[in-house]
C-alpha cells in the first residue's frame, strides 16, 4: 500500500477560465517593503453566521474565522499542496493509520496563554461531533493522542488519504482547551485564537472588527492594525464607498460595475484564481421541484453562455460537473444539460405539472447579478408555461429562508476550503456533508455511500473513478444547475498591497499592508 509522505501529493486538472482581455489574474506580490499600520475595511454583501470554527457553513463567517484562528496545516495559495502552520512537520505510520504532527514551539493564544497539544486534541474532538456542521470531515478519526505538549497523533479507522488536507480546514482551527473555561456559546461571542488577528468588535449583521494579535507567532506579522468586515448588501453602495475611500476592498463587486471601476483612479479590479462554482439551486424537498422532470425542464431553460455574456460580461466558463475544474476530481466528460426549449417542454410533459406551475426565486435585494440571472430565467420559463416570481430579500431573511427550507429556487456558489475533493463532494452533493447539499437538500443515498467508500481508497486514480460516478448521478438528478466556473472578483484601493486570496478562498490578511 502506498503511504503518503510529508506532503499530500495532488494531481492537477488544467482549467482555462474565459476572461476579457483587460482582466488580469492574481496580482504579483509587491516588491516594496511592507509598511506596518493602517486600518483595512472590507465591504461584503453576505452575512456571517458564526465565529466558532466548527460552526459556520458560509464563506462570510469562514473567511473571518481564518484570520482569528490557525490550523495545523495551511493550503498553498494555488491549492496544489500543503504548508506548515501550527504544525511544522507531519508524517504517516507505515500502516497509514497514524499521523504524527510536530507543533510549533512558542505559540500563544491572543490572550497570552501558551498553546499545547492539549488544545489541539480538544479542538479536533470538538469538530468531530457527528451532529455538528463539519463533523463529517473528521469522521475517519478514531483517536487523538498527545505524547508530549508539542506532539499530536491522529489515528484513523482505516487508511485515510485526505487526513493532512483535513487538518488545514478552518473547522479544525485550534481553540483553547475547554474553550478557556467558557461555554461554547460564550466563546463564540468573544473567540480567542492563535491567528494574526483577534476580535475587537462584533455587531452581528453589521460589522466585525479584528485587530492585530500581539502574540502572533509569525515575527513582524500582521502588518495591519485592524481589519473591519462590513455588511453592505447593495452592490452600488459598496462600489461607491471604495471609490470614495471609505473602504479599501469590495468583496465581489457586481460584474456590471467592472468596466466603470477599472477606469476609476486609485481603484484596481482583479479576477483571482478560484475554485468557485456558481449554481441555480432548487429546493429538492418542495413540490413541484422535488420532481426530477421539473428540475430538468428548468435546467434545459438555462442558457449558460447567455448568462455569462449578459450577466458576467464574459467572465468564466459554462459549467458541467458540480466539482470545480481546479480539482483533480472534476469530471470533464460532464457538460450539463444544454439550453433547449423543446426538451424543456418534453420534460415538463413528463412531470407532475405538465401544464406549468408558479414558483419563486429568492434573491438578495442588493445583488444586481442575481437579479439579472433571475430575470433571464424568468423570461425563459414563461415560454413553457412556468411562472417565476422574483422575491427580493435582505441578506438575513434570505439566509433564514435558505436554512429553513422555505424557498423554491435561489442562486448560490461554493468554494473549496482544502486541497482534497472529499470536502466539496460532500458539502455540495451529499445531504449530511455539512451544507445539506448546498441547501438544495438533495439526498442520494447511493452517492453518500460512494463518498464514504472513496476516502478509504489510498489511490488517486481509483478515488477519481468513484467521484466521477457521484458527479454523473448528480448530473442525472439535476438537484441544482451548475451555471459557471469563475474566478473571484475583487475591487480594491491601489493602496492595498499583497492582497491575494487563495484558490481555496483564504484571505491570509497577515501579509496585506497599506501604502501611506
Amino acid at each position: 500500500m502506498k503511504i503518503l509522505s510529508k506532503k499530500l501529493l495532488v494531481a492537477t486538472v488544467a482549467v482555462s477560465l474565459v476572461l476579457p482581455a483587460s482582466f488580469s489574474f492574481s496580482q504579483v506580490a509587491s516588491a516594496a517593503t511592507p509598511v506596518k499600520g493602517g486600518n483595512l475595511t472590507i465591504l461584503r454583501g453576505d452575512l456571517e453566521s458564526s465565529l466558532t470554527p466548527s460552526i459556520p457553513p458560509d464563506n462570510a463567517g469562514i473567511w473571518v474565522v481564518e484570520e482569528i484562528f490557525d490550523t495545523l496545516l495551511l493550503p498553498a495559495r494555488d491549492a496544489k499542496s500543503l504548508k506548515p502552520s501550527l504544525a511544522t512537520s507531519w508524517s504517516a505510520s507505515k500502516d497509514g493509520l497514524t499521523w504524527t504532527f510536530k507543533l510549533r514551539s512558542g505559540v500563544k493564544f491572543s490572550d497570552g496563554t501558551p498553546m499545547t497539544s492539549k488544545d489541539v486534541k480538544f479542538s479536533l474532538e470538538e469538530n468531530s461531533d457527528p451532529a455538528g456542521n463539519w463533523g463529517f470531515i473528521n469522521s475517519s478519526i478514531s483517536k487523538i493522542g498527545t505524547p508530549d505538549p508539542l506532539t499530536v497523533t491522529v489515528t484513523t479507522k482505516t487508511p485515510y488519504s485526505p487526513l493532512p488536507a483535513v487538518m488545514a480546514i478552518f473547522a479544525n482551527s485550534i481553540v483553547p482547551f475547554n474553550y478557556g473555561g467558557k461555554t461554547k456559546e460564550a466563546f463564540g461571542d468573544n473567540p480567542i485564537g492563535t491567528g494574526p488577528f483577534k476580535l475587537a468588535t462584533w455587531t452581528k449583521g453589521q460589522l466585525i472588527k479584528i485587530v492585530r494579535n500581539p502574540y502572533y507567532w509569525e515575527a513582524g506579522k500582521p502588518y495591519l492594525d485592524s481589519v473591519t468586515f462590513k455588511l453592505v448588501p447593495d452592490a452600488n453602495t459598496r462600489a461607491n464607498q471604495v471609490q470614495g475611500g471609505q473602504a479599501q476592498v469590495n468583496e465581489f463587486p457586481s460584474y456590471s460595475s467592472v468596466k466603470t471601476l477599472k477606469s476609476v483612479k486609485g481603484v484596481k479590479v482583479t479576477a483571482f484564481d478560484s475554485s468557485a462554482v456558481h449554481y441555480l439551486i432548487f429546493n429538492n424537498t418542495k413540490a413541484p421541484l422535488s420532481d426530477v422532470h421539473v428540475r430538468k425542464a428548468l435546467a434545459y431553460l438555462v442558457d449558460k453562455k447567455a448568462i455569462i455574456a449578459a450577466v458576467t460580461f464574459g467572465i468564466g466558463t459554462a459549467a458541467g460537473a458540480y466539482m470545480s475544474p481546479t480539482s483533480w476530481a472534476h469530471n470533464v466528460s460532464i457538460k450539463g444539460l444544454p439550453y433547449n426549449v423543446a426538451k424543456a417542454k418534453a420534460e415538463l410533459a413528463l412531470s407532475t405539472q405538465p401544464k406549468g406551475f408558479t414558483a419563486t426565486i429568492n434573491v438578495t435585494s442588493g445583488s444586481a447579478d442575481d437579479n439579472s440571472k433571475a430575470q433571464i430565467l424568468q423570461s425563459e420559463a414563461a415560454k413553457i408555461g412556468i411562472t417565476l416570481k422574483i422575491n427580493q430579500l435582505d441578506p438575513s431573511a434570505w439566509t433564514e429562508a435558505r436554512n429553513n427550507k422555505s424557498y423554491d429556487i435561489m442562486f448560490g456558489y461554493c468554494t473549496t476550503d482544502i486541497i482534497d475533493p472529499d470536502e466539496i463532494i460532500r458539502f455540495a452533493g451529499i445531504i449530511d456533508g455539512g451544507g445539506s447539499s448546498l441547501w438544495s437538500y438533495y439526498d442520494n443515498k447511493t452517492s453518500a455511500k460512494l463518498a464514504n467508500d472513496a476516502v478509504l481508497v489510498d489511490n488517486q486514480a481509483k478515488r477519481k473513478v468513484i467521484y466521477d460516478k457521484i458527479q454523473l448521478a448528480f448530473d442525472a438528478d439535476q438537484p441544482m444547475v451548475p451555471l459557471f466556473y469563475a474566478p473571484n472578483l475583487y475591487s480594491y484601493s491601489t493602496k492595498v498591497q499583497d492582497f491575494q486570496p487563495f484558490v481555496t478562498g483564504n484571505y491570509n490578511l497577515r501579509n496585506v499592508w497599506l501604502t501611506k
